[in-house]
C-alpha cells in the first residue's frame, strides 16, 4: 500500500498502527523494495489474515507480494488485491476482521464508489 494511501485514511481513522505501508520508488530498487516487504511480513502474527493492496495486477509490488507470502508458507491466509483505492482501504479498515470473504465484500463495496459525475440535461429537468 503506498503512503498516500495510508495518509488519506489516518485523516478519518487518525492513528493506525496496525496498518504497514511499503512503496516501491525510482530511488529504490525493488530488491530493497523485497526487503522491506519481507520484514513487514514476518512482523505480522503468524495464522491471522492479511490484506495486501497493490496498484497494478502483475506489476512488481503485487507479484513480489504473492512469491513472499508463498515462500513465508502464508498465501492461503493473504489476500494480495490490486486496483487499490481510498475507499477499499476505508472499508477494510472499518471491517472486523480480514479474511477472505471481508476482503471480497470490500472490493464490491470499492468498484460501486467508481463513478463519473453526468450532467444533467436539459430535457431531464423536472416539469414544475
Amino acid at each position: 500500500m503506498a503512503e498516500g494511501l495510508r495518509r488519506a485514511a489516518e485523516m478519518v481513522f487518525g492513528s493506525l498502527p496496525d496498518v504497514r505501508h511499503v512503496c516501491l520508488s525510482e530511488d529504490k530498487g525493488i530488491a530493497q523494495f523485497e526487503a522491506e516487504l519481507s520484514a513487514v511480513f514476518e512482523g505480522l502474527p503468524g495464522g491471522e489474515p492479511v490484506a495486501v493492496l497493490c496498484d497494478v495486477n502483475g506489476g512488481s509490488p503485487y507479484n513480489t507480494s504473492l512469491r513472499l507470502l508463498e515462500q513465508m508458507g502464508r498465501l492461503e491466509t493473504a489476500s494480495v488485491v490490486s486496483g487499490m483505492n481510498l475507499p477499499l482501504l476505508l472499508v477494510l479498515l472499518m471491517a472486523e476482521d480480514s479474511g477472505r470473504e471481508t476482503v471480497k465484500a470490500a472490493i464490491d463495496g470499492a468498484r460501486d464508489s467508481i463513478q463519473m459525475f453526468e450532467p444533467r440535461q436539459e430535457d431531464e429537468d423536472e416539469e414544475l
